[in-house]
């Protein structure tokens, strides 16, 4: 049996958008009736389709399913927060304008600084469409600073100073932290599913 909860609930999200059945149902390829049917709670969608729903409204899958044990929640796509790049992206700013350096510290600092850009950038199309690719963009562009900032801050590359090679280790530093954390979280969440 259906859960005329999740039809409710269909219906105010479709509504809010102001579609009507039928061009949500060409949106989804599917026919105005077999929308009808999961609005009056006769039938309900797969939880792909629902996904599609979520995305369409520009809603967590959870705020969807609220409430509703007929279907399977699928693990919703976790997006990180923007503070930390701003945070970094503050930080190697404030250090580019006020230390000084050399021309290739400051092209160094000035193409971190790019990358963090990159990423707050892919963070916002995550949180417009969300998907599994635009969050795995984002770990790996982390990686990819965290790494770049420590090793060069080590290697004091490009003779940029301390002011400079301190920051950079810094960053570093605080994106491996929120990396380990990040894992740390996730091979904790998988163990208690597990179990």
């Amino acid at each position: 049996m259906a859960s005329t909860e999740l039809g409710a609930r269909l219906k105010k999200f479709r509504q809010t958008q102001q579609l009507t059945q039928t061009a949500l149902a060409n949106q989804l390829h599917v026919s105005r009736q077999t929308i009808s049917s999961w609005e009056t709670g006769r039938n309900q969608p797969d939880i792909a389709t629902i996904t599609q729903l979520a995305t369409l409204y520009a809603v967590p899958v959870d705020e969807l399913l609220q409430d509703t044990a007929a279907v399977p929640v699928a693990k919703p796509v976790a997006h990180p927060g923007p503070n930390l790049l701003v945070v970094l992206f503050g930080v190697l700013l404030v250090e580019r304008i006020t230390q000084i350096s050399t021309f290739p510290g400051f092209y160094w600092i000035d193409f971190l600084i790019l990358l963090l850009i990159g990423l707050m950038i892919n963070l916002g199309i995550g949180r417009r469409h969300p998907n599994v690719w635009t969050n795995r963009v984002h770990w790996i562009g982390l990686t990819v600073f965290a790494v770049l900032s420590l090793v060069s801050g080590s290697i004091n590359a490009f003779n940029m100073g301390f002011g400079l090679m301190t920051t950079c280790q810094f960053s570093g530093l605080v994106v491996v932290i929120a990396l380990v954390r990040k894992y740390w979280k996730e091979s904790h969440n998988i163990l208690g599913n597990h179990q």
